[in-house]
């Protein structure tokens, strides 16, 4: 069944199941237009004494039905949703106090993002260039293990708040810096625990130290397969001598926009005393390179490549590297 259909068919099968459990309640599809110009499908549940209604994606359910996940299975999950993001939403939030600046200044934050993948959506949101890239702002409703809920603030939101962007700045820039602290990891620590998060399952249940034999690491000791992983990870290095660093925040949400900090990238370059490679993994982090020559040609091929083939759309950072010169102080590209 292609996608049109799918949703078609969700459409008017979850209708009829809302019905059968609200008054009210209105299926609405619609495209929802997110960072670098990608519009997704998404269903909303509308109910006339609801101010808000969450916008539920479609895309991995259609993948789900399409590998034999029955519809009715589907809407019952979407109802679900819809039924314990309205509870928990009403909750922590009131709809009615987001027109009151003085209640949602802690609430602004920042991110960075495409400037030339974007500049449509910039028409209408409030934005500050930062290099090729831009920075915008957004409000954080609510944030869990789960993710961030959030709105991006558009010009109509500094209306209603009578603030220029600059003022709108001054808040996200503090509230951002404070709750998202960087976080900086060597990258052959980073690859190795998100390896064996995935090898947990494997774990054998009556030796916690030995890895089930179905792994690819089968019937290693645990210990030896921290040690091979990091062993594949420096081989993967276009230098055996070249030192790669994860940078992001502490959530690893929106943490490109951590070579923004005031003095983070001063201070490590000051730290291992050289220029530093950022390579623009995706919106959500950076690399950071130090310690030997680099091939520019070579990378900035790598990351269109990445982009090309292995990133989703929508977290896309740059297509190119950018350059550190700790001399300078500033990043050139």
């Amino acid at each position: 069944m292609k996608y049109e259909y799918f949703t078609e068919d969700l459409k008017e099968k979850l209708s009829v199941f809302v019905k059968e459990h609200l008054d009210d309640g209105t299926v609405v599809i619609r495209n929802v237009m997110k960072n670098n110009g990608v519009r997704m499908k998404a269903v909303s549940i509308i109910r006339k004494e609801e101010k808000a209604t969450p916008s539920i994606y479609l895309g991995q359910y259609y993948q789900e039905y399409r590998n034999g996940r029955s519809m009715d299975s589907i809407c019952k999950e979407i109802f679900g949703i819809y039924l314990e993001s309205m509870e928990t939403f009403r909750k922590r939030i009131n709809i009615e106090q987001l027109g009151d600046f003085e209640t949602v200044k802690d609430k602004i934050y920042y991110r960075l993002i495409n400037y030339e993948m974007n500049r449509t959506m910039l028409d209408d949101v409030p934005h500050f260039c930062f290099l090729d890239l831009a920075i915008v702002f957004y409000l954080c409703l609510d944030c869990d293990e789960e993710g961030i809920t959030s709105v991006l603030i558009h010009n109509f939101n500094l209306e209603t708040w009578e603030k220029t962007p600059e003022e709108i700045r001054e808040f996200a820039l503090k509230n951002t810096w404070e709750k998202y602290p960087v976080w900086i990891r060597d990258i052959e620590e980073v690859v190795s625990e998100m390896i064996m998060r995935d090898l947990r399952s494997t774990i054998h249940r009556d030796n916690p130290g030995v890895v089930e034999e179905e792994s690819f690491y089968g019937n290693y000791n645990v210990s030896d397969v921290k040690r091979v992983i990091q062993e594949e990870v420096r081989d993967l290095k276009a230098e055996k001598d070249m030192k790669m660093y994860v940078m992001s925040n502490q959530i690893r949400l929106n943490g490109a926009a951590c070579i923004t900090y005031p003095g983070v990238l001063r201070d490590f370059a000051r730290e291992h005393n050289s220029n530093l490679c950022i390579i623009p993994s995706s919106v959500h982090e950076v690399i950071l390179i130090v310690g030997t020559e680099w091939d520019l040609e070579w990378l900035n091929k790598m990351v269109r490549q990445v982009n090309k083939e292995d990133l989703e759309p929508i977290d896309i950072l740059s297509d190119h590297i950018y350059i550190y010169d700790r001399e300078k102080e500033e990043i050139v590209y």
